[in-house]
């Protein structure tokens, strides 16, 4: 299964449509719904955070690895206090947690990002603000990972 706080920002009529309040929302419902899967009787075989820019490849990525027996969290993911409640989580119900890293240079991203259609997205300024938070902070085994891959 896949989670990702993007699929909450599409309108009833297909529109992405992306903004500051939009966004938290959306990470609001995402993590519901993380909860609610990490409930059910038959738990997934881990969870793999994929964490990484906008447009850094993450969904291109897990197209071609996807595993049905794990649970993945497609985001940014660019500091470890967002990173935390899921890997407490899934560690709380036994299960292990790794973390595919995408490091994509910025300006590959920020090219990719726009090329994409317009409602798609992510302002400039936002993907280097990720950056540079990413920069700062990657993730360590120390927050608890079983495993951290790089991509890109």
């Amino acid at each position: 299964m896949i989670i990702s706080p993007d699929s909450y920002l599409f309108t009833e009529d297909g529109t992405y449509l992306w903004s500051v309040p939009r966004v938290k929302a959306a990470w609001n419902s995402a993590r519901t719904e993380f909860q609610r899967v990490l409930s059910w009787p038959v738990k997934p075989s881990k969870v793999v955070l994929l964490m990484g820019m906008p447009a850094s490849g993450k969904s291109t990525w897990l197209a071609e690895h996807e595993d049905e027996t794990v649970l993945y969290f497609d985001a940014c993911l660019d500091l470890p206090w967002k990173r935390e409640p899921f890997i407490k989580q899934a560690r709380a119900m036994g299960i292990s947690v790794e973390v595919v890293w995408f490091c994509t240079p910025l300006e590959v991203c920020i090219e990719r990002n726009a090329a994409r259609s317009p409602d798609r997205q992510v302002p400039a300024d936002v993907i280097r603000a990720m950056a540079r938070k990413i920069a700062s902070s990657p993730p360590t085994e120390g927050e608890g990972f079983a495993l951290i891959r790089w991509e890109g």
